[in-house]
């Protein structure tokens, strides 16, 4: 499990509540075609066919599933909390443990930015008006997840752009077997676009990109002169116009 910085601050275009809104809206076929997700059987397939927003919805799950893998870290340690309190203490209700556990999972991670996670867990087989999250507690979870998403992106961006060996014009590295084995399925389809997408962020092209079946990486590095950001609102605005356009 990362460590986590709720002050972290790493200047990106990308971030997790994007990557939320793309995993929540489109999906992918069988070819890992992405597509708009639009309720109800009888209506058309809407496929987004533009290659750079294409990329980007790509990115944005293989991003998303990177956040998610570590909440469930997260998830694992708090209930692994409440096992420890439950052996120790005898709780009537729920709602009653809440200020332990907080306080118990606060001295792990430093700060208070869990609770309300730890009140979505708490109140699974049970709602209660004490396990409802504020709106403070809310945003500050929100923070949290920001904060892992920019960590992991520029952890990211470090083995694959920055910490990569020269090797005669070319970039070469491998991605670690720890690395691999912790990968969703679907992000092992998507790390190559992953990859482009993250070096137009960087303001690089992938020129003459190899990925091999043992996840090695190969490609020429080819600097952009101008910066992700213009191109990204474009992106955006087409997609949320294809949203507009099906989903009202």
């Amino acid at each position: 499990m990362i460590a986590i910085n709720p002050f972290f601050r790493y200047y990106i275009v990308m971030n997790f509540k994007s990557c939320k809104r793309i995993h929540e809206t489109f999906g992918l076929d069988d070819k890992f075609e992405p597509y708009l997700i639009i309720p109800g059987n009888n209506k058309p397939v809407i496929y987004v066919k533009n290659p750079l927003e294409k990329g980007y919805i790509y990115a944005s799950l293989f991003f998303y599933d990177e956040v998610m893998k570590e909440l469930k870290k997260l998830d694992k340690m708090i209930r692994k909390v409440i096992d420890e309190i439950q052996m120790e203490i005898h709780f009537e209700e729920k709602s009653k443990m809440l200020m332990e556990l907080s306080a118990r999972v606060r001295r792990t991670i430093g700060d208070d930015s869990l609770d309300a996670f730890i009140k979505e867990i708490l109140a699974e087989d049970g709602h209660a008006i004490s396990l409802m999250p504020a709106d403070y507690e809310l945003d500050k979870f929100l923070k949290i997840k920001e904060a892992i998403y920019s960590e992991l992106f520029e952890n990211f961006i470090n083995v694959t752009f920055r910490n990569a060996t020269d090797n005669s014009g070319f970039k070469t590295f491998k991605f670690t077997e720890e690395y691999i084995n912790e990968l969703t399925d679907r992000q092992k389809k998507l790390i190559s676009p992953a990859l482009r997408m993250a070096g137009f962020i960087s303001q690089i092209r992938l020129d003459e990109f190899q990925l091999t079946p043992d996840f090695s990486v190969r490609y020429k590095p080819i600097t952009l002169n101008d910066k992700f950001d213009a191109k990204e609102d474009e992106i955006k605005m087409s997609l949320k116009k294809l949203m507009e356009e099906h989903l009202n």
